[in-house]
């Protein structure tokens, strides 16, 4: 065969061969599954609520949250053995270090010391905290593993005598707008715990505080609140009102206890920008009988509502 005509056979050989691979390539690729060609799943990280108590610091689970900040539930003190077994051994190994939220920013870190496995704290676990910043009194912080990057400067204080001034008029006047006695509005509101911090990252710091007024004997009127300045005043962002009443408290003796330690009363824990989109996610808490609400809000379109709650178990009343 002449030299020419072996090489154009060569060629065409090739070419067909080529040819081919790229077909079986593509019927490959139209073929394959899709959990083969899909992007592999989010990964799930962890929010821990930190407190202290009697010289210990404490943490308990709030959520899991993915990449996007969704936010999903926790194991909890009513799972399956096995599953909550997964939990610690993943979670509250000793020497597991989190990452100390505070201000919505970096903080220091806790690294747990055991997990409790108590009837009253199922769920939590004693840690060692190490911090850069000054802590307030009876605070609560957020600890993560998620390696999202915090804000560089803490946004989180005591509000001024004006800040003070101007949320306590905003807080009388949705009490009253609630129906709580005026007189009593006036005389009997006290806030239970204030700071100021920049959820939005404008600038601009916005008052977080819960509310509440002895509105009788035996009737109580709590606010959670947050606000942000408009003009020379303030605009309530989030309001929460609850009437607490005795007779329909599982001990009505303790109405004189509602507020103390967040005890039927929402309170503020921390923010932290979960999904990225550089406004934080607004962390709160609520102690009843049994348990432990934490709710979580976020600003979407503009405004704030809540887009998770989770439940954790403490003790039996």
């Amino acid at each position: 065969m002449p030299n020419n005509v072996r090489r154009n056979t060569h060629t065409r050989a090739i070419g067909a061969l080529l040819f081919f691979t790229l077909l079986l390539s593509l019927a490959q690729g139209f073929d394959a599954p899709a959990a083969a060609r899909a992007p592999q799943s989010q990964a799930k990280f962890a929010a821990f609520v930190v407190s202290e108590s009697n010289g210990e610091t404490w943490v308990e689970p709030v959520a899991f949250f993915d990449g996007r900040g969704a936010f999903e539930e926790p194991v909890s003190a009513g799972a399956e053995e096995g599953a909550a077994t997964a939990f610690f051994e993943r979670y509250y190994r000793p020497g597991a270090k989190y990452r100390l939220v505070y201000g919505g920013a970096e903080a220091g870190s806790v690294t747990i010391r055991e997990a409790t496995r108590a009837e009253c704290a199922p769920m939590a676990a004693r840690a060692e905290m190490r911090t850069t910043v000054r802590l307030g009194r009876s605070f609560m912080a957020l600890a993560t593993d998620a390696p999202r990057a915090l804000r560089a400067r803490s946004s989180r204080r005591a509000p001024t005598a004006v800040e003070r001034a101007a949320a306590l008029r905003l807080a009388k006047s949705i009490l009253k707008e609630k129906r709580a006695p005026a007189a009593a509005v006036n005389s009997r509101t006290a806030a239970l715990d204030l700071v100021a911090t920049d959820l939005d990252g404008d600038g601009r710091e916005e008052l977080v505080g819960s509310f509440l007024v002895r509105s009788g004997a035996r009737v109580r009127d709590g606010l959670f609140l947050v606000a942000a300045q408009r003009g020379g005043g303030y605009d309530a962002l989030i309001q929460n009102h609850a009437r607490i009443n005795a007779r329909e408290m599982m001990d009505p003796s303790l109405i004189g206890e509602v507020g103390k330690g967040g005890f039927l009363s929402e309170t503020y824990v921390e923010q932290f920008d979960a999904d990225g989109d550089g406004a934080g996610e607004l962390f709160t808490t609520a102690s009843s009988f049994e348990g432990t609400t934490y709710k979580i809000y976020r600003r979407e379109r503009g405004a704030w509502r809540a887009v998770y709650e989770h439940y954790g178990y403490r003790c039996a009343y």
